[in-house]
């Protein structure tokens, strides 16, 4: 859930500093879709890598020859 708002922020944080780049190039740029933009990337950036530390798994990859050979880390047998 925290994985999907972080995204869901930074994507709306990346499309206001579009708008505030386009409104800028035309002259009628403002401060407070530059902060509001920078603000909602920066949270969600924030929730994003949160969310992401806390799903880490140790790979299932090669598990079968992982336990034939008697290398598995700690906690995984």
């Amino acid at each position: 859930m925290l994985y999907r708002l972080g995204s869901a922020l930074l994507l709306i944080g990346l499309i206001s500093l579009v708008v505030f780049l386009v409104t800028f190039q035309a002259g009628q740029g403002e401060r407070a879709t530059l902060i509001a933009g920078i603000s909602f990337c920066a949270i969600g950036l924030l929730f994003w890598r949160r969310a992401r530390r806390s799903q880490i798994r140790p790979p299932s990859r090669f598990h079968t020859i992982r336990r034939i050979l008697g290398r598995f880390p700690p906690g995984e047998e």
